[in-house]
């Protein structure tokens, strides 16, 4: 999982809204194609761009989801909406795509259909290679970019290799090999379910209560100890509760004679320091001993 390690100020929603609209026009276009040609690499990359527009819609439905303030009901908020979706689609609709696309290559390796105009389908793919262009640099462009942005950019790659893979199997087709058709259909499939079995296991892991890597341990500790009065930390245990957002509880290990009103000034700096670290939920507990620097739960 790509861990992040900095707050991001926009949340990128303008980017996903310009996918999802290029989507539902490649969406239109590749139906209409196979249509006219019969190739099913067509219905393929139809669908997958299907698969794309039910994926960005609930990116954007669990940004704005995810902005719910918290209640009595979800103390932390409402940021694993996130996962929950993205668990609902992976399960429930990629994995079922990819097979119907597969239980289609499968017949026609079976019982080949005569395919019609290849350059139909050379042209919409082409197109289909530009337009995704369009969110694909948008969503390169900055150096910040959160996780729901992140999601988007790597389908975007992936759309691209399936593109060219089709245009392989249209080439092949064209030059008297129609079983390249369903073939190169079959190897689509088969990235929708990667793809879904990636997401699966992704999501599955952060909300079983997924922890930061060493490497966020290690951070919070040089932040600690760079606020004066702290003497060390230990006994630290962090989950993530939604994309960018981690909560964690830690010892604050500060001389026995420390004040309690001089206590609470180093927790409150603290504080804010780990927010640069997407520390959205913090309960840091004073005392006047060491620990062990890493907390696991029996």
């Amino acid at each position: 999982m790509t861990e992040p390690t900095t707050r991001t100020r926009s949340d990128g929603a303008w980017k996903l809204r310009v996918n999802l609209g290029t989507r539902v026009l490649l969406l239109a276009v590749k139906l209409g194609a196979f249509a006219y040609t019969g190739f099913l690499i067509m219905l393929s990359e139809a669908l997958n761009n299907l698969v794309d527009i039910v994926v960005t819609s609930s990116l954007l439905l669990s940004q704005r989801m995810g902005r719910r303030a918290a209640d009595r009901e979800h103390p932390f908020g409402h940021m694993r909406f996130r996962y929950i979706v993205s668990l609902i689609v992976s399960v429930a609709f990629i994995t079922v795509t990819g097979l119907q696309i597969l239980r289609e290559a499968i017949a026609r390796l079976i019982s080949p259909v005569p395919l019609e105009h290849p350059e139909i389908a050379l042209y919409v793919l082409a197109f289909s290679f530009v337009v995704n262009l369009i969110p694909l640099g948008l969503m390169l462009v900055g150096q910040r970019r959160d996780i729901t942005v992140k999601t988007a950019l790597y389908d975007n790659i992936n759309d691209e290799i399936t593109i060219l893979a089709s245009v392989i199997g249209v080439v092949a087709a064209q030059r008297g090999f129609p079983l390249a058709d369903p073939i190169a259909a079959m190897f689509v499939a088969g990235l929708i379910g990667v793809m879904a079995g990636k997401l699966i296991r992704e999501n599955t892991y952060v909300l079983l209560g997924l922890s930061p890597s060493a490497k966020f341990y290690e951070r919070v500790k040089s932040v600690a100890q760079s606020v004066a009065g702290v003497a060390g930390v230990h006994d630290m245990i962090a989950e993530f509760i939604g994309p960018d957002a981690i909560h964690l509880d830690l010892d604050l290990e500060l001389a026995p004679d420390t004040t309690v009103q001089e206590a609470d000034r180093i927790v409150g700096e603290l504080e804010e320091k780990l927010r640069e670290l997407n520390v959205v939920h913090c309960a840091i507990r004073p005392c006047a001993h060491t620990g062990h620097e890493r907390h696991i739960s029996d």
